[in-house]
């Protein structure tokens, strides 16, 4: 049997604000154990892909007696944390109709046109022939807005784990969903979106306030996983502890062992400055944690960044002042490493559809390879800006 490893502590915060727990535990089986039998003890639900329970509060004091045991049948086990979606940073706005950053007295390399927004010609697609079509893109977020006429026509696959319906309400996971797998403004408007003939899976994690669990977003990955997806996109987190969460850490291996990529956002805390630790889950090293840029190709100033033991970012992606589909009809303008997140998974479909073969460590090592380097920190832009070339 593998070598046990004890729960992880609440340790010492990284940030000011404290990590929220829920009473609830995770805990990651070892691969011989009957799930089953044990949970004939304890109070939960199974993730069978994932070999992950999400044991209610009630139960607590049993899964420690039983991992005090010699023979435990958990290799880690965890409090659950609540998670929310990634606060808003930046100049960008939630007024529709504005326009993006444009050329007009800053000499900026790139403007939202009647082609694309900004964020679409930095990372060079408009060069591409790929679409990431037929590649399957999950989006575990708020919602989606489905009746966006710009996605008429699509089949959009959902799934709700906070109530019965995955509407979005809030309108982040809306705008989050057209930046990776949405296409033109109206027929022949401007490109916002990566990957516009993707197949989008909708799972809503989060409820209409932005707020939901490690367990509910483990059981959006589960559903993906279930669904075939290649890529996962996740904009949202926690604040980290003094490292990263090892159940996490073990999942992001599994799902890569099922050829398949996470993405996480490192989270919005940052004033240049001072650079706040990238958020949970993203700290974790099996997960593509993206930071922020902005239109003058500099680190956007929310963007949160490595700091040592806490995780460190692999990569960067526009996120400031970024134009998308909004709940309700119309387009918004956003700002925060939530937007930056959905460019990468976006990229890393036109790169599935490219390679189809490939493991998930042969695309990761794709999207560095390609990445365009910056005269900027690596702490806070990992390799650079994702680019296809």
């Amino acid at each position: 049997m593998a070598k046990k490893i004890v729960e992880v502590p609440r340790g010492a915060k990284i940030k000011q604000s404290p990590v929220r727990y829920t009473g609830r535990l995770l805990v990651r089986f070892d691969a011989k154990v009957d799930i089953p039998a044990v949970m004939k003890e304890v109070h939960g639900f199974v993730l069978e892909r994932l070999r992950v329970a999400v044991v209610e509060a009630s139960s607590a004091d049993r899964v420690r007696k039983m991992a005090a045991g010699r023979n435990s049948p958990f290799l880690v086990i965890e409090q659950e944390r609540a998670i929310h979606k990634l606060p808003a940073g930046g100049s960008g706005s939630s007024g529709a109709g504005r326009q993006g950053p444009s050329r007009s007295g800053g000499g900026l390399p790139f403007a939202d046109s009647r082609v694309a927004t900004w964020g679409i010609q930095a990372v060079n697609v408009l060069q591409s022939g790929f679409t990431g079509k037929g590649v399957r893109i999950a989006v575990l977020d708020t919602g989606f807005d489905f009746t966006h006429p710009d996605f008429a026509g699509r089949t959009i696959h959902r799934k709700s784990f906070v109530g019965r319906q995955a509407i979005d309400k809030d309108g982040h996971g809306t705008h989050c969903a057209g930046v990776a797998g949405g296409g033109r403004k109206g027929k022949a408007g401007a490109r916002y979106g990566v990957a516009p003939e993707s197949r989008l899976y909708i799972g809503k994690i989060l409820d209409d306030a932005g707020e939901g669990s490690d367990g509910l977003a483990l059981a959006g990955i589960e559903w993906a996983l279930e669904k075939g997806c290649r890529v996962i996109s996740m904009s949202f987190g926690a604040e980290p502890e003094a490292g990263y969460s090892a159940l996490w850490e073990q999942v992001a291996q599994t799902v890569m062992a099922h050829r398949c990529l996470l993405i996480g956002a490192t989270g919005n805390e940052s004033k240049r400055g001072r650079m706040a630790p990238v958020n949970h889950p993203a700290n974790c090293p099996s997960i593509v944690a993206v930071g922020a840029l902005t239109v003058a190709m500099k680190v956007a100033e929310f963007s949160c960044g490595g700091t040592g033991a806490a995780g460190q970012v692999d990569i960067a992606a526009p996120g400031d002042a970024i134009l998308s589909a909004r709940a309700g009809g119309g387009y918004v303008i956003e700002s925060g490493t939530s937007m930056a997140a959905p460019f990468v998974a976006g990229m890393a479909a036109l790169l599935w559809e490219q390679y189809p073969e490939a493991s998930a460590w042969e695309i990761w090592a794709r999207l560095v390879q390609q990445a365009q380097r910056l005269t900027l920190p690596a702490s806070a832009v990992g390799v650079g800006l994702v680019y296809l070339r």
